[in-house]
């Protein structure tokens, strides 16, 4: 029997509804200093293209890049995370790292933005060193706008801010993305096969994912190593292979891109050692620090590995087009299974207190 849902249910809905629906109207907002004919024509066009001009053109990826490297530090040296979980002040220095390091980041790539904008034939009038200025300033207070209402999903929402940030974009473009398929589909240009492929492999993929978290019983260190290690593998999987590829081409370094590319043979062969690699380390990593983790690293590398190959293979050898990406449907499947156990749907679950630091 389904447990009655009470007021705090729906008003962290409404909180979680709110924020988000800031962030995505903080992407229809444009920068200052562009062109506002270019600007109209490019909302006209619609598409990935109109966050690029935003307010919020960063999104949530200065601060996911920051807590990446939080994670690799703390799978290198568990160390590092039983001393972060040991009191509520080295939480806040670490937090406090992670936020400085984002804001870093922030700046970095709104660098190379306002340098990639500038490029644009007509986009910025008045090109220089003051646009660069306000359009660094912008990027970087709209990365902070990010983090803050990220925050506040977590201490008044439901779930974890960062990943349903993280998942907004793709969430919200998946209606476009279905419509079209359907329309290729209608003009014989995309076959009923591959359309049953991505419906079975994100029919498998949720389940494997559930079956997982339910197996932990909602255990927090469990449903982490669900979602950092996809992160954290293609994290890593892009410089290993960069490396493997100078290596076997002498320092060719176009060869070695091209043998990191999707659809090259080095690239499945590395892939499936490197998530195993990387869920082996997460676990024992939170296990050294005091987290339970009921289900062991195996079975998750098994389940992690054979989403991300999959995913790869149909899109790269069979055409197929996913709606969700491996990393997307493993994170959104973590999350609203989380969402879901928090709110009672197993009375003897454990709730899971959070998939990542609190942000």
């Amino acid at each position: 029997m389904l447990p009655t849902l009470d007021r705090a249910f729906y008003r962290r809905l409404a909180v979680t509804a709110a924020a988000l629906a800031v962030f995505r109207l903080g992407t229809y907002i444009p920068m200052p200093g562009l062109a506002p004919e270019m600007v109209g024509e490019i909302f006209r066009a619609g598409g990935a293209a109109v966050g690029r001009v935003s307010l919020l053109a960063l999104g949530i990826n200065p601060l996911l890049n920051a807590l990446i490297l939080a994670e690799l530090l703390k799978i290198v040296a568990p160390s590092v995370r039983a001393w972060e979980l040991a009191a509520s002040a080295n939480r806040i220095r670490v937090r406090n790292v992670v936020y400085g390091l984002a804001l870093l980041f922030a700046i970095l790539q709104a660098g190379g933005v306002s340098s990639g904008l500038e490029g644009v034939g007509g986009l910025v009038p008045e090109p220089g060193a003051a646009f660069r200025i306000v359009s660094i300033a912008t990027l970087v207070a709209g990365t902070a706008l990010v983090i803050g209402l990220a925050a506040v999903i977590d201490r008044a929402g439901l779930g974890s801010g960062l990943w349903l940030i993280f998942l907004t974009p793709t969430l919200a473009e998946l209606p476009q993305n279905l419509a079209t398929i359907a329309q290729l589909y209608d003009m014989g240009q995309y076959s009923l096969g591959a359309i049953l492929r991505a419906a079975a492999f994100t029919a498998i993929a949720v389940a494997g994912i559930v079956g997982i978290v339910l197996a932990a019983r909602g255990a927090a260190a469990t449903s982490a190593a669900c979602v950092w290690t996809p992160l954290l593998s293609y994290a890593v999987l892009a410089w290993l292979l960069i490396g493997i590829g100078l290596v076997i081409t002498l320092g060719s370094f176009e060869n070695a891109m091209a043998m990191a590319a999707p659809g090259s043979p080095v690239r499945y062969l590395v892939l499936v050692p490197v998530v195993g690699l990387i869920t082996w380390l997460y676990v024992r990593s939170t296990r050294m620090a005091g987290q339970p983790n009921p289900v062991p690293a195996m079975p998750i590398a098994g389940v992690l590995a054979a989403i991300a190959l999959a995913a790869e293979l149909l899109q790269s050898q069979l055409q197929t087009a996913l709606p969700l990406g491996s990393v997307q449907v493993v994170i959104a499947t973590v999350v609203a299974t989380t969402i879901l156990l928090d709110q009672g749907l197993r009375r003897d679950s454990e709730p899971d207190a959070t998939l990542s630091p609190r942000v």
